[in-house]
């Protein structure tokens, strides 16, 4: 027997089993298809060039040009195959640079990922942050410059739509690309700059989620910093998975968070199902977690076995 199966960031699709014995024209026509599939057919983006020479990716989207360079040494990567997968990359764009020319001489980054349908997305997010921070000083300056972004088309319900599969939108996702401006990760610092740093991502999550956007992933891959003149600057990064105080009934299909840093009600039993609900404490508890955890992680991994020895 032999069952084809298609995998995507929604989930899996498999179909009946084919007896290629008592059955072989089916399965010699289905080898025929396969043969004759192109890159789409086998769910490539055909947006995304790759360029030998230099090993990287390019794409030209509504005039704007991005070079995505994939195979560099600060690239983030996530693998795994379900969820949103989310990749950063240093990106270069001639568009871009001249439309910004104060953020060129930083850098920029392109984040890629596959974002589920249902939840309010990042872009929008953001746009509520920007709207805050012009009334916030706790916020102003203290947020991810976003300076392009783009959803593409396809989501991954279109195949199980096709398909007749029950229920195709739950959990369906989306593939976006967003360019940021580049920030620093706050693991850099040390000793007083890196608690100022912290301290103002704190008030910048206060000041938002009294303000109605509530982030709901404090990590320190989320904690960021850029220096404004001589002024170190703390940026609380990453919005995929945040919500909005006006977003009604339930958005998401997974967890949220960073595991290791997540609130311990949240990683109960009742809060894996759903029932415990998100309270500012429990991203307080992560921002806490993290300050304990980090002059052991600067340290080296030998220093963190007294802070197991006294959580257990």
């Amino acid at each position: 027997m032999v069952w084809v199966w298609h995998y995507d960031r929604q989930g899996t699709i498999q179909c009946s089993g084919i007896n290629f014995i008592q059955d072989l024209p089916r399965f010699m026509v289905l080898l025929y298809a396969f043969q004759r599939f192109s890159l789409v057919h086998w769910g490539r983006s055909t947006d995304f060039k790759y360029d030998e020479k230099n090993d990287s990716h390019k794409l030209m989207i509504d005039g704007v040009d991005l070079e995505l360079h994939t195979s560099h040494k600060d690239r983030v990567a996530h693998y795994g195959l379900k969820g949103r997968a989310t990749n950063v990359f240093p990106v270069t764009s001639a568009k871009l640079s001249k439309d910004n020319p104060e953020i060129a001489k930083d850098g920029m980054v392109a984040k890629v990922f596959w974002a589920e349908e249902q939840r309010t997305s990042e872009p929008d997010i953001l746009k509520k942050v920007y709207e805050i921070a012009e009334e916030q000083d706790a916020v102003k300056g203290h947020i991810p410059h976003l300076l392009w972004h783009h959803k593409f088309k396809d989501p991954t319900s279109k195949i199980r739509e096709a398909l007749g599969v029950s229920e195709p939108a739950k959990g369906s996702r989306v593939l976006y690309i967003l360019v940021f401006r580049k920030l620093k990760p706050i693991t850099e610092l040390k000793g007083t700059e890196f608690f100022d740093a912290w301290r103002q991502c704190i008030m910048c999550h206060y000041a938002l989620w009294q303000a109605g956007v509530y982030h709901r992933d404090v990590s320190p891959g989320n904690m960021m910093w850029y220096r404004n003149g001589t002024v170190l600057m703390g940026v609380l990064n990453d919005y995929d998975i945040s919500s909005l105080v006006t977003a009604l009934g339930p958005q998401v299909n997974e967890r949220t968070g960073t595991i290791p840093f997540m609130a311990l009600d949240l990683l109960s039993k009742k809060g894996q199902r759903g029932e415990v609900k998100h309270l500012y404490r429990h991203d307080l508890e992560s921002f806490m977690s993290y300050s304990a955890l980090m002059p052991s992680l600067q340290a080296g991994p030998q220093s963190l076995i007294g802070v197991r020895q006294y959580h257990s």
